[in-house]
This record gives C-alpha cells, sequence and structure tokens, in this order.
C-alpha cells in the first residue's frame, strides 16, 4: 500500500483549523483504486477511549480501534473496558460505591427474574438501572470518548453527562432506543416509549408499566448529555434509531463496521486447507455457524431445513462446514466438518476460504460481521433481507437474498450456486470489491476521523 499526505487550512468564521487529506492507493485483485481519504484538522484530536464491555478480537469496537491505529497517523485510540481480560487496553475505573452496590446488583437481577417469570430467556434484555459509578477524572485523559456496548451494569448512564468531553456513541444493535431489549425482533412499542405490553418481559399487571419507565429513566439520561453524536453501522438501523423517540434532536451519522481485508482474504491454497479439514475434493462446500442453531435471533434453525431442501431436490455431493461450538446434536442430511469454536482470525480466514458459500438465516441483525468477513474472502452469502444485511450482501451482486423467512426462496438461491459456477464466481469477485471500497479498514477509519475531528471542533466552539 502506498500513501502520502499534504496539508492545507479551512476557514469557519473566526476559527482556523488545519486540515490534512491522505490518499491511500490500494492494490484489489483487479487493478489499482485511489481512495482519497480526508481527514481534518489532525493536531485537533489525538486520543480516543472506546468505552465497552468487553471485546474480542473479532468485534466493532476491537477492529474499529486497530484500524485508527494503522491507518490515522497522528491519532491513538485505546479501548477502555470494563472486563478487559486478555486484550490490550485499559480497564475502567470504578468508584467505591461500585463495589458497595455489587451484590445489590446481582440481587436486582435475580429479582428481576423472580418478579417476571414470563419474561423471554432466549432474547437479551438489560436493565442498566445500577450501572457502573466511573471515574470521569479517567475517560477525560482522552480528546473524544466513543461509547459502544454499555448496556446492562457496564457504566450507570445518568453519569455520562458529567464528562467533560464530546461523546461518540455507536448503535450496535436496538438497546439504547428501547426500555432494554437489545433485538425488538417484530415489536414497535419503542416508537411509542415502549408503553404497552411488552411481548419480551410478558409483565403481570403490577409490573405493566416498567418499560416504559424504564425508557423515560434512559432518555432523560441521554437528554442530559451536552454533546452526544450517534453512530449505526448501517442504513436500517439509522432508521430505525430515527423512528424512536430516544434521542430527539441528536446527529446521527451513519458509518459501516470495518473489516481487516489484509487479514480477510482468499487464501492461497484453498484446497491445501480442505483437505486439511478432511473434506472430499471436489464437493461443494456450504459454511453456517453452529453456535446460534437455537437462537431465535440468528435463525439457525433454518439450516437444517434448507439442507434437507437441498437433499429432497436431489443434490448429493455436498458438505457442511461448521462454525463455532453447537449446543446440541442435530442430524443433517450431508457429511460435516466441525471447525469448533475459533479465535485465531488467521485460521477463521482460512475457514471462509475453504467454503463455496455462507449460509447466514439471521432474522434480525445490524449489519453482520460475518457476511463482511466472508465477502471479504471470496465466499459468497446465501441471507435473508434482514436488517443491514442487504446492505453488505448486494443482491445478486455480492450474494443473493432470499424474503425473510422463506426456506424454499433460500434453498433455490443455494441450489442456483451450485449449479452456476460463472455466477458464484461473478458473486465472488464483487463481493471482494465490495468489501475493500466499502468496509475496509482505511475506508472506515478515515471517516471515523473526520467525525471526532469535526464532534470536537463543534464541542469546543460551543464551549
Amino acid at each position: 500500500m502506498l500513501g502520502t499526505a499534504c496539508r492545507s487550512s479551512w476557514n469557519t468564521g473566526n476559527l482556523d483549523f488545519p486540515k490534512t487529506f491522505f490518499f491511500q492507493i490500494c492494490r484489489l485483485d483487479g487493478g489499482f483504486l485511489i481512495l482519497i481519504l480526508s481527514y481534518v484538522a489532525s493536531p485537533q484530536c489525538r486520543t480516543i477511549f472506546q468505552v465497552s464491555h468487553s471485546v474480542s478480537a473479532s468485534s466493532a469496537p476491537y477492529r474499529l480501534s486497530d484500524a485508527l491505529n494503522r491507518h490515522i497517523p497522528g491519532l491513538k485510540s485505546t479501548l477502555l473496558l470494563r472486563r478487559r481480560k486478555k486484550i490490550d487496553g485499559l480497564e475502567i475505573h470504578r468508584t467505591p460505591a461500585r463495589r458497595a452496590t455489587d451484590a445489590l446488583r446481582r440481587h436486582l437481577a435475580h429479582g428481576f427474574d423472580i418478579l417476571l417469570p414470563e419474561r423471554r430467556k432466549d432474547l437479551p434484555f438489560s436493565l442498566n438501572v445500577l450501572g457502573m459509578g466511573f471515574d470521569t477524572a479517567q475517560m477525560e485523559k482522552a480528546d473524544v470518548v466513543h461509547l459502544h456496548w454499555i448496556g446492562g451494569r457496564t457504566v450507570d448512564f445518568s453519569q455520562l453527562r458529567h464528562i467533560r468531553r464530546p461523546l461518540v456513541y455507536t448503535l450496535h444493535d436496538m438497546f439504547a432506543c428501547t426500555a432494554g431489549c437489545h433485538c425488538t425482533m417484530d415489536c414497535s412499542l419503542f416508537q411509542d416509549e415502549c408503553r404497552g405490553n411488552c411481548p419480551q418481559l410478558g409483565a403481570p399487571r403490577l409490573f405493566r408499566n416498567i418499560p416504559a419507565w424504564l425508557f423515560s429513566r434512559k432518555r432523560r439520561a441521554f437528554g442530559r448529555i451536552p454533546s452526544l453524536t450517534l453512530v449505526t453501522p448501517s442504513l436500517w438501523l439509522k432508521r430505525e434509531v430515527e423512528r424512536s423517540c430516544m434521542f430527539p434532536g441528536r446527529k446521527i451519522v451513519q458509518i459501516y463496521n470495518p473489516v481487516d481485508t489484509d487479514l480477510f482474504r482468499p487464501a492461497e491454497d484453498r484446497n491445501a486447507i480442505r483437505a486439511g479439514l478432511g473434506i472430499p475434493p471436489g464437493a461443494f462446500v456450504i459454511a453456517c455457524g453452529a453456535t446460534g442453531l437455537f437462537n431465535p435471533v440468528k435463525g439457525g434453525h433454518f439450516i437444517p431445513l434448507v439442507l434437507e431442501e437441498l437433499y429432497r431436490r436431489g443434490h448429493r455431493n455436498l458438505h457442511l462446514l461448521l462454525f463455532g461450538n453447537q449446543e446440541k446434536s442435530v442430524d443433517y442430511p450431508f457429511p460435516s466438518t466441525s471447525a469448533g469454536f475459533i479465535t485465531d482470525m488467521n485460521k477463521l480466514a482460512g475457514l471462509y476460504s475453504a467454503a463455496d458459500i455462507f449460509l447466514n438465516p439471521t432474522l434480525q441483525d445490524v449489519l453482520s460481521n460475518v457476511a463482511l468477513e466472508s465477502m471479504a474472502c471470496k465466499t459468497p452469502s446465501v441471507t435473508f433481507r434482514t436488517g443491514g444485511v442487504p446492505e453488505a450482501v448486494l443482491d445478486g451482486r455480492t450474494g443473493l437474498v432470499a424474503p425473510q423467512g422463506d426456506l424454499n426462496q433460500m434453498a433455490a438461491h443455494c441450489e442456483r450456486l451450485i449449479q452456476d459456477g460463472k455466477l458464484l464466481q461473478t458473486l465472488a469477485e464483487e463481493g471482494r470489491r465490495h468489501a475493500e471500497q466499502t468496509f475496509s479498514y482505511p475506508v472506515i477509519a478515515a471517516r471515523h476521523a473526520a467525525l471526532y475531528e469535526e464532534t470536537l471542533r463543534e464541542y469546543r466552539y460551543e464551549e
């Protein structure tokens, strides 16, 4: 990768801000693409805290921080986590009161389950009534504080207004716009302050107003934050946030999550990877996630149904490649190889490359990391028209998209790719280009850097 930079300035009213332009020449499989990346006022924003509950090497906050540090000169991004584990970063400093209320939080969560026995246990719901108290002085060591997964007990929302720094908040699901659910599914109560019978809590009459109270409490906390900019990883989520009344008048910016296209790329020897996995030569390999087979959000229950339909249609030379740990035993009509739970991203990229297609029947997803990763490895996805997934899997261009829940159409899409090798190759090539041009580290890092500068400039101007 080649690159250079030049400096100029712009004038806004009585304020003069330096401006830096970066351009990088990225080699694509089919030639060269010049990416013009604008990054304004590099001396203004030097340090960013990415605040989250915890992260892994495959999570969006980790990848964003990595992308910023690798591709934006002069900018330092640091992960600030409630649970750091083995990740390189800092832990959120807890206030003394936090330790004193730990037991109370646990009892509250237990009482929540007792009082609401009909609550759906298969969908996540975060109370955030007693969030973790934190040291605001620690947060203020950064120029901009970028919030990510802060639900549950990660931070006390009511304390966010005391951070004397501009806040950027990326919404990775619907939690910020609801009383506490992360996946709304078919519920639209979040458009009316979550007033009514919550389908996830199944609240008895005595506690019917709990969702509305949680919603208003959260809305009040967010409303008191002086400087808050929202980011959504898809246009679909941006529209959903705009339908909610949680953030009236707040600025909402759409920026996709990044994928490392230098890491997730086609393997040089796919046949060797297949041989190492024990996959027979000439088999058509369908990859899918095994962890979500019984998760109503991931839609994994469609996977065996789609495979059975393909078997019924006469296909026999198929092989299933499973990612993740399977919770229960499932009978498939085809031979399968389980790769188990993968933490090594290089190995994961190789597994994507070993497959011909990725079957992704998700029923609610903001964007879908697996769609980005498989696409970058030239493995097209067959998926449902769900949430923001069609923004990555462009129907007929980078993959094939079926109407949500349409089992027969999903099976027909798989069959089409089994039979049409030319189409499969076209989708693979276009998918790789789409990943590089739209979701790669340099592109997404530049957009975030520009947002940080704009946010910081507006914050200082208002001061």
